[in-house]
This record gives C-alpha cells, sequence and structure tokens, in this order.
C-alpha cells in the first residue's frame, strides 16, 4: 500500500489526533464566549491538562503491548543463556 495514502487514514484514525483536536476547539469555544473570559485563566490549564492527560494515557496504552512483546522475547533467550 502507499504510505502517501496510508498516513491520512491513521492519521484520521488516531485517538491522539481526535483528542488534540478536541481540546483545540474546545479552548477556541471557551476563549470565544464572553460570558466564559473571566474564567479563561481557570479554563485553558485545565482543558491543556486533560488533552495532555488524555494523550499520555494513549501513548502508554498502546506502548504496552510492544513492551510486552519485547520482553517476552528477553526472557525466552535469557533463560535459554542460563542454562
Amino acid at each position: 500500500m502507499d504510505k502517501t495514502k496510508a498516513a491520512p487514514r491513521r492519521l484520521l484514525g488516531s485517538r491522539r489526533f481526535w483528542s488534540s483536536i478536541i481540546s483545540v476547539i474546545t479552548l477556541i469555544i471557551a476563549a470565544s464566549r464572553p460570558e466564559l473570559e473571566e474564567h479563561l485563566d481557570v479554563l485553558a490549564p485545565t482543558i491543556t491538562t486533560i488533552c495532555v492527560t488524555l494523550v499520555g494515557g494513549y501513548i502508554i496504552e498502546d506502548r504496552e503491548p510492544a513492551k510486552n512483546a519485547g520482553l517476552n522475547g528477553k526472557d525466552d533467550r535469557h533463560e535459554s543463556n542460563a542454562a
């Protein structure tokens, strides 16, 4: 499959991408609403923190299967060397 066609599909299917987009849209809406203007100093860091936490959690979740697969391979080699 052509990599140039696969990249946009991966991006549009990414939870990290959509979490970031929704957070930016939420920040824009909060900044544009006059009644929320006085609370923006609290809302902006809160929305940003939630987004960063979500994306970080997704990264950890995505790396865990790869890490476990790598550890299984290392354990097998390590046990065979010990014998």
